[in-house]
C-alpha cells in the first residue's frame, strides 16, 4: 500500500493564502493603473479644453481690436489706445483696464472664466515687470516694414488669452486663490487698404496700342481722363471723332509714369490681398451673382472667365480677375466699383461699369444695337473704399508659442 503524503498541520491552507495575496496585489496594480490612466485622460482632456478656450479668448481679442480700429473717426489709426471714461457723455467703455490696452473678462461657466489682453505701446509704463511683459506682447505699427506710405496703415496685433478659476472676485485673475489654467498668444497683421489708380481715368490700360473702342463702345471720363496709358505705347483706337466714343479731360491721356502692379494699386502684394478677400473664385461656376456688397472678389481660375446673362457682373465692390475676362453680348451687367483684369478684357453690350477699370492686357469695348459703357464714377469708388479701406487681416492667425 502506497504511503500517502503527510502534511504538517501548520501547512494546510498556505497555498490558498498565497493565491489570495497574489490576486489582491494584481487587482491592486490593475486598479491603480486604471485610475492613473483615467486621471491622465481626464487631465489631458481638461488641458486640451482649457487650451482651446484660451485660444478662443485670444481670437476674441483680435476681433475686438480690429473692430476698435475700424470704429475710430481718425483714419488711419496711428495710436492704439482704447479708453475707459465712465463720466463721458456717452460713456467710453472701450476696455476694462486702459493701462494695459484692450481687456475683457467673461464667464465660461461656474467659476471658470476667460480673459483677453491686447497690449498697447507705453514706453513710460512705471511698472517694470508690466513693462517687460508689454515689450514682448504689445501691438505695433509695421507700416514702415510694409513700405506703406502713411503711418498706421499696417499693424501687428497680438492678443493674450487666459482661462482661469475665479475663486475670489476681489483678487486679480492671476492672484491666489485664483488659478490660471491656460495661457495662449495669437498674432496677426492688419492693414488698411487703399486704391491708387495708375491715372485718374475711367480706363487704365498698360498698352495704348492694344486698347480698341469699337462701335457703340463708350468711355466717359466725367471730369477726368477717358483712357490713361503709358506714353510711347501707342494710341488707343477710338473711331471717328464725330461718334464721341471716348470723352474726358482729356479723352486720351498718355502718362509719363504708369504702374498697375498690386503693390502700386492696392499697397500690398497679391498674397496679402488674397488673404483679405471676401470671396476667392477658383471655378467659373462659383462666380457670385450678385457680388457680396462692397466686398473684395478675386477670380483665379487659370483660364478665361466668361460672363453672360446667366452670370452677369452685378453689384458693387472690387473685382480682380487673374486671367482673361470676356463679357459676352447680352450679358446685362451693371457694376459699380473697381474692376482689375490681369490679362485681356472684352466688354460687349448691354453692360455698364461705373467706377474705373484697370486692364494689363488687350482691351476691347464694343456694342451692338445697345451700348457697352464704362463711366468714371468717383462716388462709386469712394463708397467701395469706405468698406474696402477698413482694416483687414492680411494673414492667418498665428500661434507663436506653438508654431515657433
Amino acid at each position: 500500500m502506497t504511503d500517502q503524503p503527510r502534511y504538517r498541520s501548520g501547512e494546510q491552507g498556505t497555498a490558498l493564502i498565497f493565491a489570495l495575496m497574489f490576486t489582491t496585489v494584481v487587482v491592486g496594480i490593475v486598479m491603480t493603473g486604471t485610475l492613473t490612466l483615467k486621471s491622465q485622460i481626464t487631465n489631458n482632456r481638461t488641458l486640451f479644453i482649457t487650451s482651446y478656450q484660451a485660444v478662443m479668448a485670444a481670437r476674441s481679442g483680435i476681433t475686438e481690436a480690429l473692430s476698435w480700429m475700424r470704429r475710430q473717426t481718425s483714419q488711419p489709426v496711428t495710436t492704439f489706445a482704447p479708453r475707459l471714461d465712465e463720466t463721458a457723455v456717452p460713456p467710453v467703455l472701450d476696455t476694462d483696464e486702459p493701462d494695459i490696452g484692450l481687456v475683457r473678462d467673461f464667464r465660461i461657466s461656474g467659476n471658470l472664466w476667460a480673459r483677453y489682453e491686447v497690449w498697447k505701446e507705453w514706453a513710460a509704463d512705471p511698472d517694470p515687470a508690466r513693462l517687460a511683459w508689454r515689450l514682448q506682447y504689445q501691438c505695433s505699427d509695421i507700416s514702415p516694414q510694409k513700405s506703406l506710405g502713411a503711418m498706421g496703415s499696417a499693424w501687428r496685433l497680438r492678443s493674450v488669452g487666459y482661462v482661469y478659476r475665479r475663486l475670489d472676485a476681489n483678487k486679480a485673475f492671476n492672484e491666489k486663490p485664483n488659478v490660471v489654467l491656460s495661457t495662449e498668444l495669437v498674432e496677426t497683421d492688419a492693414m488698411r487698404l487703399s486704391i491708387n489708380l495708375p491715372g485718374q481715368a475711367a480706363v487704365n490700360v498698360s498698352d495704348g496700342n492694344s486698347c480698341i473702342i469699337n462701335t457703340n463702345g463708350r468711355i466717359r471720363g466725367n471730369g477726368v481722363a477717358g483712357i490713361y496709358y503709358p506714353a510711347g505705347s501707342g494710341t488707343p483706337t477710338t473711331g471717328p471723332k464725330s461718334e464721341n466714343r471716348v470723352l474726358g479731360i482729356p479723352a486720351l491721356s498718355p502718362g509719363g509714369t504708369y504702374d498697375d502692379s498690386y503693390e502700386a494699386v492696392f499697397g500690398v502684394t497679391y498674397g496679402e490681398l488674397s488673404s483679405m478677400a471676401d470671396t476667392i473664385v477658383t471655378d467659373p461656376a462659383d462666380f457670385p451673382n450678385p457680388l457680396p456688397e462692397n466686398g473684395l472678389v478675386i477670380v483665379d481660375i487659370g483660364s478665361t472667365l466668361t460672363l453672360d446673362s446667366s452670370t452677369p457682373l452685378s453689384g458693387a465692390g472690387v473685382v480682380i480677375v487673374r486671367g482673361n475676362l470676356v463679357m459676352n453680348s447680352g450679358n446685362n451687367s451693371l457694376f459699380s466699383g473697381l474692376l482689375y483684369v490681369e490679362g485681356s478684357f472684352t466688354l460687349r453690350a448691354p453692360s455698364e461699369i461705373n467706377g474705373s477699370v484697370i486692364c494689363t492686357g488687350n482691351m476691347t469695348v464694343q456694342g451692338s444695337g445697345d451700348y457697352a459703357t464704362i463711366n468714371y464714377d468717383e462716388n462709386a469708388l469712394n463708397t467701395v473704399m469706405t468698406n474696402f479701406g477698413s482694416y483687414r487681416r492680411t494673414n492667418s492667425l498665428f500661434l507663436p508659442r506653438r508654431e515657433n
